[in-house]
């Protein structure tokens, strides 16, 4: 089920907000492409692109936190790094096995229910951080 870009969703920094937003509409991109049965190779761009972006995205979201001595940082940190190994997991399993309904489900919990948890328990700290 596609992850909705919402008020609810909001960290209240433009950037990154704007960075979330994306970030989403690919992982929903990346969840239709599999319940369509597309292509493995529309596929496997779709997982490239987020590979970049979320490295892209992450390394400022942390860069932030740092900056503003986040007391969440290296929580934040941690996590990212769970994010991205699950994306390289979901990669091998395109290799190995192909699109199968099981890709689907985990799109949709290890990569959108994941995200959406993440922005609004840890991403959000930084903004009181900020203050």
């Amino acid at each position: 089920m596609p992850l909705i870009w919402s008020k609810y969703l909001e960290v209240g920094i433009p950037e990154i907000d704007q960075q979330h937003q994306q970030l989403i509409e690919q992982m929903n991109i990346l969840y239709d492409a599999i319940m369509k049965n597309k292509a493995k190779e529309e596929i496997t761009n779709i997982l490239n692109f987020l590979n970049k972006y979320v490295a892209e995205h992450f390394g400022y979201e942390e860069s932030c936190m740092h900056r503003h001595k986040c007391p969440v940082a290296n929580v934040n940190k941690e996590a990212h790094g769970v994010f991205i190994a699950t994306l390289k997991s979901l990669d091998e399993e395109i290799k190995t096995t192909g699109i199968t309904p099981s890709l689907a489900i985990r799109v949709n919990k290890e990569l959108l229910d994941w995200f959406g948890k993440h922005i609004t328990k840890i991403d959000t700290q930084l903004k009181l951080a900020m203050k």
